[in-house]
């Protein structure tokens, strides 16, 4: 079959001829930018040239209630005619939010949104944009999740159920480091607990390969595992000094933003979420409000590891160094809750397949791996149990 044909001057374009053909190919957006800086002056200008590059002549701006909504005013004004005089002001990450955003963009018709906020306002602007079609440009004040760059939201419903939805991928990132290291330190360690977790998502992955529920797709694991090889070779001691490096952050910055790119190709949340978002899943179910999605996940990778037969002691030091004590300790939930936890999980997703459908769920089984897992441990800094 003739599978290219010529273009233009010499230029080759792909040319279907048969429907197996079309199977080959890939469709996907993916970022254009990614660009980190030092100063709401240093943002603004650079905002500026990535619209021009773009061709976009009208922002209108997202943002949130706090430090965000401080940095917006601050690059406001540098931004002069190319951004809107009105913004919206992002209250939670509800499907309520991203109909009242929706409707704000319907009425100004900008060319694109810029996002400036956490991952509630980026979560609504992304959604939000998805349904207008129109660009979305991000400007994260925190490193707390992989949605930084992901095409996906994580939206509560009326009932306040918490669920992934696709979502609009960012034309560009463009991140001032000044503003995510004066962030609090909590939010650092979620981004890096979020990123640790890509080892166990992928490993539950092939595992369902293996069952043959899924096909694995190989270059999206590659990049979700990457990404997390980033949070491996991080010198922690910073983070667990609760002061974190502006090297440490722009690594997790990268490390996220791999991690969005690896579910743009998978076409799913797939390559960075198995057995431990369910389990955090489950934890907001049945204990919402005991602490950010990133620990809870990272405690849900140590469980998983743990499951699988593996050694999870290294998983479980790293977070311990990372300041991360509670993820490591089970939030002080209890043996007996935290099994009913890992019990619940798999009806939080139903089809995910994971360690978590060939595992023991035996509830005294549950319970004795949970006390191995958040019992005493030596702390090797002070030297006592």
């Amino acid at each position: 079959m003739t599978c290219c044909g010529e273009v233009g001057e010499g230029r080759l374009e792909p040319t279907i001829t048969d429907e197996s053909a079309v199977q080959l190919l890939r469709h996907m957006e993916l970022p254009r930018y990614l660009r980190v800086v030092d100063g709401s002056k240093e943002l603004a200008s650079t905002i500026e040239e990535v619209c021009s590059e773009l061709e976009l002549k009208n922002l209108y701006l997202m943002t949130g209630s706090t430090v965000s909504h401080e940095l917006t005013s601050l690059i406001k004004g540098g931004l002069g005619s190319l951004s809107q005089a009105s913004s919206y002001k992002v209250s939670d990450n509800t499907w309520q939010s991203v109909r009242q955003a929706t409707e704000k963009i319907e009425s100004v018709e900008p060319d694109a949104v810029l996002a400036v906020g956490g991952g509630r306002v980026i979560d609504v602007a992304k959604a939000a944009c998805l349904e207008k079609d129109i660009p979305v440009i991000v400007t994260p004040t925190l490193l707390s999740t992989d949605g930084v760059a992901s095409p996906i939201s994580v939206l509560a419903d009326s009932a306040g159920v918490i669920d992934s939805h696709p979502a609009k991928l960012p034309i560009a990132v463009l991140a001032d480091m000044d503003i995510i290291a004066g962030g609090p330190v909590e939010a650092v360690r979620a981004g890096f607990g979020d990123l640790l977790s890509n080892h166990s998502a992928v490993k539950d992955w092939r595992l369902a390969e293996r069952c043959g529920k899924e096909k694995v797709d190989d270059f999206a694991a590659l990049l979700s595992e990457a990404a997390a090889e980033l949070a491996w070779s991080f010198d922690v001691s910073s983070l667990g000094e609760g002061n974190p490096t502006k090297d440490l952050l722009r690594r997790l910055l990268h490390g996220l933003v791999l991690s969005g790119l690896a579910m743009e190709i998978a076409g799913s949340s797939r390559p960075c979420s198995g057995a431990e978002h369910l389990i955090s899943h489950a934890i907001d179910r049945l204990h919402p409000g005991t602490a950010n999605h990133g620990e809870q996940v990272a405690f849900g990778s140590v469980i998983a590891t743990h499951l699988r037969g593996e050694d999870w002691r290294p998983l479980q030091d790293l977070l311990y160094k990372a300041g991360m004590k509670d993820a490591v300790s089970g939030f002080g939930l209890g043996e007996e809750k935290i099994a009913e936890v890992i019990m619940t999980a798999p009806r939080t997703r139903p089809g995910r397949y994971t360690v978590l459908d060939d595992a023991d769920m035996e509830k005294d089984k549950l319970i004795t791996a949970v006390q191995l897992l958040v019992g005493p441990r030596l702390d090797q800094d002070e030297g006592t149990a």
